[in-house]
């Protein structure tokens, strides 16, 4: 599960440590190691060790993996992160592998999530000065970006293929005046494309300017945040020589508005992306369409981020070169010892597409600040409304939670031609139920229970005179039910049963055929078994330091969503996953 190799360099650099500076340098850290086998091959071996240190005005960090393969991404054995850092009065010094945040993340946020493969930090270096109200920071280095893409050769939806290379340097310039705070950042980014023809490139420039405003007071918060952005391309391949001169703008705005009263706050949040007008098939083709939004660019998608299994899977997938929307939100207490909150998102894109009669896509020349209801502008929609309370006597905690979810993720045709209207979209509808439960029988046993439904329509609608809906699954419409079952003793133990159900599935799924473990078929007699995905799994703190956790069964694939960015992940299937997490 973990070379030997892998091992003997951790506990040399440990031993060197404690060798050198044995009672002044001190040493902390963590390990996982995680290993699955399943029946259709999504098999992986991931092992993460980070150590940190201390020693007077010094901090340092190094994270060691060994993944052959991991459950996303690339094989990788060796020193993965490193970075040093110094800070003294009013000076802090990084060096090696440097993550930040600026604002709300227009301009530059920088994320680490293994879970969904997604690492935008730089290899650099950071320079900042902080003396009472001021701050002043400098950012350099270089950023290596993998994506998966179907545009280049070895597509694998497990691993990306296309590397992009990214050299970097920033400057921000911040204040802090009584509830009010300001920042005004720049940033520099090169990005070079490696391209099919041997020893070319395509080089793109970009310049961002932004400034972010913040307010915060016991009645109100308020935040305000706008990036200007430009960007032009240099190649040294003819195809692209006319695009050499051509520069791009983009901006990018985000506004947040909390007001406190009482016991109750009313949010709202306003976002207007437009850094490139990508047509409905050059929107996420990034590797024959450059520019618009960076990967370093990760920003509020202003919508709610849900927990639930079955609302995850059917996530908005956000644009950031085009998007337009708002969030409201309302919370407080309705009973004693009961919340309720009530959220409703609504986007769209700027424009609307058109197909002419040569079938090349065109943009209409008029741009809305609200977001439309139009079908031809992508548009999306969410009512999400919640309780949470407590009774009986407290050991109940309840979430009972209601959903409605309109999206038409992709525009596929759209054209006018002789007065008739012909279209076609890709639709999702859904309505969906989450609760969930949790009983406390004393300080150390408890029970939960999760249980989700959901009814979903998912397919193209298109028109040609009349509207037709052609559902991508086997039957028209798609009834999914999740089923939790936790017991657990703290902090010792829990164990968990988890079905995932459906009716009906995507004809690929019901053509590859599955089958069934022994959970499945033990349940088989209940109902139709065909569309169930059940496991089983344990976790166990062996003692304060070391969690030891068991899983066996089969995990249904799907939308995984985190930080804002949402990717697909296969299933697995009759398989199992050990995981072992340390301290010391």
């Amino acid at each position: 599960m973990i070379s030997k190799y892998f091992y003997n360099l951790l506990i040399s650099l440990i031993l060197l440590a404690n060798t050198l500076l044995f009672g002044q340098f001190n040493i902390s850290g963590s390990s996982s190691i995680n290993y699955g086998n399943s029946q259709n091959n999504y098999d992986f071996t991931e092992n993460l060790i980070d150590l940190n240190g201390n020693w007077n005005d010094w901090t340092g960090w190094l994270q060691f993996e060994h993944s052959q393969p991991p459950q996303l991404g690339r094989n990788y054995s060796g020193l993965r992160k490193f970075r040093i850092e110094y800070t003294k009065d009013d000076y802090t010094i990084k060096l090696g592998d440097v993550y930040e945040f600026w604002g709300n993340g227009l301009t530059l946020n920088m994320i680490d999530d293994q879970s969904i493969d997604l690492d935008n930090g730089i290899r650099g270096g950071l320079i900042k000065w902080s003396k009472d109200i001021y701050s002043f920071e400098g950012l350099f280095g270089n950023q290596n970006i993998w994506r998966i893409s179907n545009q280049v050769l070895g597509f694998n939806d497990r691993i990306p293929n296309y590397d992009i290379d990214n050299t970097i340097y920033g400057l921000r310039g911040s204040a802090f005046i009584d509830e009010w705070s300001t920042g005004f950042h720049y940033l520099n980014v090169v990005e070079t494309h490696p391209t099919a023809i041997l020893k070319s490139y395509r080089s793109i420039n970009h310049t961002l300017l932004g400034f972010n405003l913040d307010y915060f007071s016991d009645k109100l918060d308020l935040s305000l945040e706008f990036v200007n952005k430009t960007w032009n391309e240099k190649s040294n391949q003819k195809a692209h020589e006319n695009m050499k001169d051509k520069v791009n703008n983009g901006i990018g705005l985000y506004t947040n508005t909390n007001i406190y009263l009482g016991s109750w706050s009313i949010g709202i949040s306003y976002k207007n992306y437009l850094f490139e007008e990508f047509s409905p098939e050059q929107r996420w083709d990034f590797v024959n369409y450059v520019g618009g939004a960076l990967p370093l660019q990760q920003m509020p998608t202003v919508f709610k981020q849900h927990s639930s299994i079955l609302l995850n899977k059917i996530t908005h997938l956000i644009d950031y070169n085009d998007e337009l929307g708002f969030n409201l939100r309302i919370e407080g207490p309705i009973a004693e010892k009961i919340i309720a909150s009530l959220f409703y998102s609504k986007s769209s894109r700027h424009n609307e597409w058109i197909l002419d009669d040569q079938w090349a896509w065109g943009a209409k020349s008029e741009y809305i600040l609200f977001p439309s209801d139009d079908k031809m502008y992508n548009p999306f929609e969410e009512l999400f409304f919640e309780i949470n309370g407590y009774t009986i006597s407290n050991k109940l905690n309840y979430v009972i939670g209601i959903s409605t979810t309109y999206d038409v993720p992709d525009l596929y045709t759209n054209q006018y031609i002789n007065g008739n209207h012909t279209f076609s979209y890709e639709l999702v509808d859904a309505f969906t139920i989450p609760t969930q439960f949790t009983y406390i029988f004393n300080n150390q046993f408890s029970l939960d229970f999760v249980i989700e439904y959901q009814e979903m329509r998912k397919g193209v609608e298109s028109s040609n005179y009349t509207t037709i809906f052609n559902s991508n699954f086997a039957k028209s419409k798609q009834f999914n039910r999740f089923i939790g079952i936790g017991l657990g003793k703290s902090p010792k133990w829990s164990v968990t049963l988890n079905i995932d159900y459906s009716n009906t599935d995507e004809y690929v799924v019901i053509e590859n055929g599955r089958d069934k473990n022994f959970i499945e078929e033990s349940l088989n007699s209940l109902w139709d078994t065909s569309f169930t995905w059940a496991n089983f799994g344990m976790m166990y703190n062996i003692n304060q330091n070391h969690q030891l956790s068991l899983t066996y069964g089969s995990m249904r694939g799907g939308v995984l969503c985190s930080n804002g960015v949402c990717r697909y992940v296969q299933p697995f299937e009759n398989g199992f996953k050990i995981g072992i997490v340390s301290t010391f």
